[in-house]
């Protein structure tokens, strides 16, 4: 199968990806680890109009204050970002390798109507988006220096990316346009049955080869989402499909769980006395 950052949609977020890194590197003085390309250009759907360029920037648990200050000052002046912006995070390689709430990082710049937002990883106590920004990037990221993402990035539980999945859905039908929810809904629906992480577009498709969701609620959403139709808000419909899609992911997020504690606890019965 091929890469999904090699379609020709994709490009152009790959190489501004790979200059930033390449700059990146150079402002830190070696204190840069690993780049990641993630999001849309990584998984597919990018789509120029709407799309943010969404990176992951590993450094070394004792990057000085110098380095981080320049890096943030570069990182918050993008320039020739194509889309809708830079969205990236820069974590330290023991938060890199062992992933877990509160998610923290040292560094966040994301777009914003004023220019590009920064915070300081000391300024709040983590980002609960970098759980699944982690993710993709171990499923679908690619790399741009550094080892491959699932030799620098640890796993996450699957439960917790269950729940996280059904808290973007309820925040997506509260601040979002109807093709958001619609499918983010759809392909939390395929991680559910497939494990597999997919981009907005590609769940879409797959609802409807499956018959996972509404078709006419499906291909309205696609249409919006690829500029086709206006965007809307979430009609009933859109609500009560993607509030009941998170329903059924709280569910397996549950019973998911309960079997891994329950697996521990087994382990630890079955285990020889010390």
């Amino acid at each position: 199968m091929p890469d999904a950052a090699d379609h020709p949609a994709a490009a152009e977020p790959l190489r501004y990806a790979e200059r930033l890194a390449a700059l990146l590197a150079d402002r830190c003085e070696g204190a840069l680890e690993a780049a990641y390309l993630h999001g849309s250009a990584a998984l597919g759907g990018w789509v120029p109009e709407r799309s943010d360029v969404d990176i992951l920037f590993v450094v070394t648990d004792d990057i000085a204050g110098p380095a981080l200050t320049a890096a943030a000052g570069l990182l918050a002046a993008p320039g020739d970002c194509p889309g809708g912006g830079l969205e990236c995070s820069v974590v330290t390689a023991s938060q890199a390798r062992r992933p877990a709430a509160p998610w923290p990082f040292v560094l966040h710049v994301s777009p914003a109507a004023g220019g590009p937002r920064v915070v300081r990883g000391d300024a709040m106590s983590g980002d609960p988006d970098l759980l699944m920004h982690y993710a993709v990037c171990r499923a679908a990221g690619r790399t741009l220096l550094g080892l491959p993402a699932r030799a620098q990035l640890g796993p996450v539980a699957r439960p917790a990316i269950l729940s996280y999945l059904a808290d973007e859905l309820g925040w997506g039908l509260a601040h979002a346009p109807e093709c958001y929810a619609v499918l983010n809904a759809c392909r939390a629906l395929v991680y559910l049955a497939d494990d597999a992480i997919v981009s907005k577009v590609a769940g879409g498709l797959t609802a409807l080869d499956r018959s996972l969701a509404p078709p006419v609620l499906v291909r309205d959403a696609l249409d919006q989402q690829q500029g086709r139709a206006p965007e809307r808000l979430p009609r009933p419909e859109a609500v009560s499909f993607v509030t009941g899609a998170a329903a059924a992911l709280r569910a397996a997020a549950a019973l998911s769980a309960a079997a891994a504690l329950s697996g521990a606890a087994a382990g630890r019965s079955a285990a020889p006395p010390a």
